[in-house]
């Protein structure tokens, strides 16, 4: 298991015992994860400390070749905190490790079209300036935005509306950041975090419309001779298969988050509803999908998601309510409400169980690629151990 740490603004006593915490925990959690590949089995353990506050942050992310499991604490001592955190994800591990019914295949990445190109350096003092400027403005929310583009992927492709694999978050995040460097002095009056959610939406609805028009990947002219027949694989084949990693799946399993159910019942009926609920998200048009995300999710006032949105607050509210009576229609169908639920009940109980999406820790390397980008340094002091 390959294990990356960060540290941000973490005092001295931090700083030396968070890697010891660490370091006597992580085995733990390899002890379970024997059936996978060493190689293919990632865990980001961060901890920080926002300036001038004593409130510590830990957030744990464990990539698997079957999906990414997260935990995240709060508190005022990194021991307890970060043991807390591992607790945690030792629990949601097991639970995810019992649910598995067989070995997740390793496939090729497929070709990416690559979105923008690096930031060349700044032309001059000002220009670095106004990029740190921006940076420490954006920092703080950029996990806000990784989950929001990420959520919206997942819904995208669940409803068939984009190819598989044809956008990846990443992607999608940087195309975000980068346009907003071009416009942030002129932001008006949006919170950093509601014009940065408004650009991701923006830059997801674009890029997707995009996908759906252009040509597969692996589509191939008729004019071609045809491939030959597969054979065994050479050892060529096999290098080129370790040589790469599996792609990144995006399941809407991956927004019901794990909560501690006090019996297996409980914990199979509450992912049973939560997974009603967002199949029936991801097959609602893209504008009522996030219209409902600002509001009842986000919790953003109507005029701040019409404006984000850019339609007027009318037309917000009655696209909200056209989505709420979908998903009170899907979710009859499935059984999770009762025929006689009225339309105040459904949407209330709807918004409650969208606020428990699961969310996941922006992933160290992509913090740190945004950093560069933007500060010339990376914002975290990252170092890789093997267990």
């Amino acid at each position: 298991m390959k294990i990356m740490t960060s540290f941000r603004n973490l005092d001295s006593h931090g700083q030396f015992r968070a890697p010891e915490v660490i370091a006597q925990e992580a085995p733990l959690i390899g002890k379970r994860l024997t059936r996978f590949r060493e190689d293919l089995v990632h865990l980001e353990a961060t901890a920080s400390q926002t300036r001038g506050k004593t409130r510590i942050e830990a957030s744990l992310r464990l990539q698997l070749p079957s999906g990414v499991i997260a935990a995240h604490e709060e508190g005022f001592e990194i021991e307890p905190v970060l043991r807390a955190a591992f607790a945690s994800l030792r629990k949601r591990l097991d639970r995810h490790l019992s649910r598995l019914r067989h070995e997740p295949e390793v496939k090729r990445p497929a070709r990416r079209r690559a979105l923008g190109t690096p930031l060349p350096p700044a032309r001059d003092t000002t220009e670095a300036e106004r990029r740190a400027l921006y940076f420490d403005l954006i920092e703080d929310h950029l996990e806000a935005v990784y989950n929001h583009v990420r959520r919206e992927l997942t819904y995208l492709e669940a409803g068939g509306e984009v190819p598989t694999g044809r956008l990846s978050v990443g992607s999608l995040v940087d195309a975000t950041i980068l346009k907003g460097l071009e416009t942030f002095e002129k932001k008006g009056e949006f919170s950093i975090g509601d014009w940065l959610r408004k650009l991701a939406h923006e830059t997801i609805e674009a890029e997707a419309r995009a996908a759906r028009l252009s040509v597969p990947d692996d589509s191939v002219s008729i004019d071609d001779e045809p491939e030959t027949p597969a054979q065994d694989p050479t050892e060529a084949d096999q290098e080129m298969f370790e040589f790469y990693q599996p792609d990144a799946v995006l399941l809407l399993e991956e927004l019901v988050p794990d909560e501690g159910e006090d019996s297996a019942e409980e914990g199979m009926t509450r992912r049973a509803r939560a997974l009603a609920l967002h199949r029936a998200m991801a097959d609602l048009p893209a504008l009522w999908r996030t219209a409902l995300i600002f509001l009842d999710l986000d919790e953003m006032a109507p005029a701040q998601a019409a404006a984000a949105l850019g339609i007027s607050e009318a037309e917000v509210t009655e696209i909200a309510g056209h989505a709420h009576a979908f998903l009170r229609c899907k979710l009859r169908e499935a059984g999770i409400f009762p025929d006689r639920t009225d339309r105040d009940t459904a949407a209330g109980m709807v918004a409650r169980e969208l606020r428990k999406t699961g969310r996941l820790p922006l992933p160290v390397q992509d913090r740190d690629r945004v950093s560069q980008a933007l500060t010339g340094s990376a914002a975290q002091k990252e170092k890789e151990v093997s267990s």
